[in-house]
């Protein structure tokens, strides 16, 4: 999954990255947002990095479901 974006252009970098290729302008951290999108709301808000659950769907966040696919699925 991609950790990072250029806030100029919006391509996506892995967390290792730390500047765009194409601009030049330092990467930011992508927000922690709903990983299912269920509903309008979803796509609109940004959890806490530690928040696990969107309070509109009940999806993990972006971060929870990385740490869980790293983690290898339901371990």
């Amino acid at each position: 999954m991609h950790k990072k974006k250029c806030p100029k252009c919006g391509r996506q970098y892995c967390e290792l990255s730390n500047y765009c290729n194409k601009c030049g302008i330092a990467l930011v951290k992508n927000d922690n947002r709903c990983s299912g999108n269920k509903t309008t709301q979803c796509s609109h808000k940004a959890f806490a990095d530690d928040d696990l659950y969107c309070d509109y769907c009940g999806s993990l966040t972006a971060y929870a479901l990385e740490a869980k696919e790293r983690r290898g699925g339901d371990k």
